[in-house]
């Protein structure tokens, strides 16, 4: 069992609405179906999210009430806010990136990165060997401490939309993208969701979400 703290766009939002159709989507003009397919697979394993605490598992100390407990408690400490979303390419892949001030995000995810470390297991060898050789010395530092190494000043909120892709693919894909980007309003960063992978490669579902400033919507 895996855990994460995800933001999860409210049900009938229009950021909600416009993930489940590019999620659902098959077919876009100059992109080959299978091809597609390949480029979505991750997006739909992980589900229609921004990470705020990337998938960990507990350790033998750790608990899911402990783990609850301290995402409530952060999410009663923060209030809800605004961000405007832009499509932008991120390390080659395309995604949902804020534009304007990020320090509300970025605190917000420092805050689940520093308070629920202590609930994560360790990292394993094979994991570390897999990631480690990619990563600058920041990053290794971070990942040795966190678990991963997208963290504190390299954090970087996003709502990823496909693997990476050739120039060619990225052009059909913005051909899709950009129309439907521009038309929505900024997003409301009400609540943090904690997402369950219940066996290893199984897709990722919300479990229970906590709304900001108000305690436990459930």
């Amino acid at each position: 069992m895996r855990y994460a703290v995800y933001f999860c766009p409210v049900a009938g939002s229009e950021l909600d609405a416009f993930g489940r159709e590019w999620l659902s989507t098959r077919e876009i003009s100059g992109l080959a179906a299978e091809r597609l397919h390949e480029l979505m697979g991750n997006v739909r394993r992980y589900g229609w999210h921004a990470t705020l605490c990337a998938p960990f598992a507990l350790n033998e100390q750790g608990s899911y009430d402990e783990l609850r407990r301290h995402v409530a408690e952060i999410a009663q400490r923060n209030q809800a806010f605004e961000l405007s979303l832009h499509l932008q390419q991120l390390a080659g892949f395309l995604a949902l990136r804020p534009s304007g001030n990020k320090a509300d995000i970025n605190q917000l995810a420092e805050q689940c990165a520093r308070r629920l470390n202590s609930l994560r297991a360790p990292t394993t060898e094979a994991a570390w060997q897999r990631r480690a050789a990619k990563l600058d010395a920041t990053e290794l530092a971070l990942y040795q401490q966190f678990g991963y190494p997208y963290v504190l000043d390299r954090y970087r909120f996003h709502m990823t939309l496909s693997a990476r892709a050739s120039e060619e693919e990225e052009r059909a894909l913005r051909a899709w993208l950009s129309p439907r980007v521009a038309n929505l309003p900024p997003t409301c960063i009400d609540a943090l969701t904690i997402c369950r992978e219940t066996e290893p490669g199984q897709p990722f579902e919300p479990f229970e979400r906590f709304a900001l400033d108000a305690g436990i919507d459930a």
